[in-house]
């Protein structure tokens, strides 16, 4: 789901001038204060070297940027461990209004729509006041069989306690005329299932669930997977991955997604924090991961091997303080034909090796690929260079007052024809548009073109291929005429990459919600879902996005407020 309370907005709005440097030291800045920490904790060199602990290595990751980007029930883990109790709300310590605001100026799409379905029942939104948030999904299709899955806030209460479950899930036998609401995935004992759903069907028709998975004893956030052999009706506990060894000092893992190519051969990806400590000299590195996990028996075992690792901070007693972080981000798994596995994601930081404070933040689109299984990545590709969708690092579309919508510039995968292709939103024309870039060598070179244009911004673009073209689903924002902003679901078709036919998904544009403050009390700050779904299964296209148009009234709302739930449709 989606900062912290997302601290899209943790520091002020200063002018763009002189390269907008000013809005970019507060970043740099953050990095040098956890260096400085690092330091305290690590002790000095005269003194005895002791590691940090998971507590203390928690405040630092949630001090820098990639504390900001975390998905919202990964940053409630990572709080709650940082505090050392089971709180479910997020902090909001810091928080103020995000730093740039993108607004649409164009026309309401025209075209479509598709027949919609409403995936959850929002009946069952009565546990919890206000908890009732459903989004952020995947989908998983079967036959008639249509499962999706999406973050679902009602089944908590405001502390964690040992039924705790964020990761909801539907399902359908009508090829999605119809869904019941299955309620949550079972947990693992001793374990909470917490969000960031990702689905696959193997050639066998049996349909797996990724989604996090907090262990709050030994205080790690993994990966599980869950596994339903009739059509997504019922589902296996959640079992979660083991983590690469070697983590004492505590493991976080954010952002899975997961692929399937044959019976049982599955492809779990993500990003995780690691870190290491010399008890020698007392340096501490936290690393930015890109894990690739590997089942070859339905995941029943696992192996599990790194794409690429960058350096989130570092501090060395003996060296002079640098001010440097890396991160990655939403890992991207595709496997083609002939058995290569590529996984894609959005690379960001800033190189200030002596904290200067002025460095740039940068983004920018990598893939890497395997020829052995996964075993080993020795092909790493930038794409491209990227600009921030919403006009800066960790700034916001606002969609209405209160209303902001969080954004970052994740990558989607598709392969067909013998092209590979990867699409993204990018902020460089002024506007939120999708890009998309096409290899026709496997991956080793990349040419960039545009998908969309004109005044609107555009969002969360999903991509998907078959034997009759490509599919690339998206959010599309739009000026109400009164200040206001409403969103709608598009889909492009494409038969060759380069020139789209668009229609309009939504059979109703739907306003935002309330998100700064948030109306729902453990959903972070700016967050309405980092992700849709597109799937196709060569003959349709499945779809399922995060919709705002149903209207919850309550004692806190006699008026009404509009409330996030999930829709479904089908090309």
């Amino acid at each position: 789901m989606p900062n912290g309370r997302y601290a899209i907005g943790e520091r002020h709005r200063f002018p763009r001038a002189k390269g907008g440097y000013m809005r970019r030291t507060f970043s740099v800045l953050t990095i040098a204060m956890v260096v400085v920490a690092a330091g305290a904790i690590a002790g000095s060199a005269a003194t005895p070297k002791t590691p940090p602990t998971k507590q203390e290595i928690a405040k630092r990751i949630l001090a820098t940027p990639a504390g900001k980007t975390l998905t919202a029930t990964a940053r409630i883990a990572l709080e709650a461990i940082a505090r050392g109790d089971h709180r479910a709300a997020p902090d909001s310590n810091g928080l103020s209004a995000p730093v740039t605001i993108r607004l649409p100026k164009g026309l309401k799409p025209g075209g479509g729509p598709l027949p919609n379905v409403r995936v959850n029942d929002p009946s069952k939104d009565s546990n919890q006041i206000e908890q009732t948030t459903q989004s952020e999904t995947s989908i998983a299709v079967s036959g008639s069989n249509v499962a999706v899955g999406y973050n679902d806030s009602q089944r908590t209460l405001l502390f964690l306690t040992a039924a705790s479950d964020l990761s909801g899930v539907s399902n359908s036998s009508d090829g999605g005329q119809t869904f019941t609401d299955g309620g949550s995935l079972p947990n693992a004992p001793g374990r909470n299932n917490f969000g960031d759903p990702w689905l696959a069907t193997d050639s066998n028709g049996t349909m797996y669930y990724s989604n996090l998975v907090l262990d709050f004893s030994s205080f790690s956030l993994l990966v599980g997977v869950a596994k339903s052999t009739d059509g997504g009706k019922t589902w296996s506990q959640a079992t979660p991955i083991p983590p690469p060894p070697g983590n004492e000092l505590g493991y976080m893992a954010d952002k899975d997604a997961m692929v399937a190519a044959g019976p049982g051969n599955l492809y779990d990806t993500w990003d995780d924090f690691t870190a290491t400590f010399d008890s020698t000299t007392g340096a501490f590195t936290e690393f930015s991961g890109l894990p690739v996990a590997h089942s070859s028996d339905g995941g029943g075992s696992w192996s599990i091997n790194y794409a690429d690792k960058t350096v989130l901070f570092s501090f060395d007693p003996t060296k002079p303080p640098d001010c440097s972080f890396h991160q990655y981000i939403g890992a991207m798994p595709l496997v083609i034909a002939d058995g290569t596995v590529f996984e894609a994601a959005l690379k960001f930081g800033a190189d200030d090796p002596t904290c200067t404070f002025t460095a740039p933040i940068t983004e920018e689109e990598w893939i890497f690929a395997s020829h052995d299984g996964g075993q080993t990545f020795p092909q790493k590709v930038k794409i491209a260079d990227v600009s921030p969708s919403t006009g800066a690092f960790f700034g916001a579309f606002q969609l209405g007052p209160g209303q902001f919508m969080r954004n970052l510039e994740l990558p989607t995968l598709a392969a067909r024809a013998g092209n590979l292709y990867a699409a993204w939103n990018d902020g460089a024309s002024g506007h939120s548009h999708v890009v998309l870039a096409t290899s026709k060598d496997g991956g080793n070179t990349w040419k960039t073109s545009p998908v969309t244009s004109g005044d609107n911004d555009e969002a969360q673009p999903a991509l998907s291929s078959d034997g009759g073209a490509l599919h690339l689903l998206y959010y599309e924002i739009s000026p109400v005429g009164d200040g206001t902003s409403q969103l709608d679901v598009l889909i492009s078709n494409s038969k060759n990459g380069t020139s789209w036919t668009s229609n309009t998904v939504t059979s109703q544009s739907f306003p935002g919600v309330y998100t700064l403050p948030q109306f729902d009390p453990i959903i972070a700050f700016t967050y309405m879902g980092d992700y849709i779904a597109n799937v196709s299964d060569g003959s349709h296209q499945y779809f399922a996005w995060g919709d705002n148009r149903d209207i919850v009234n309550n004692f806190l709302w006699p008026q009404g407020r509009h409330d996030p739930d999930v829709f479904f449709a089908r090309q």
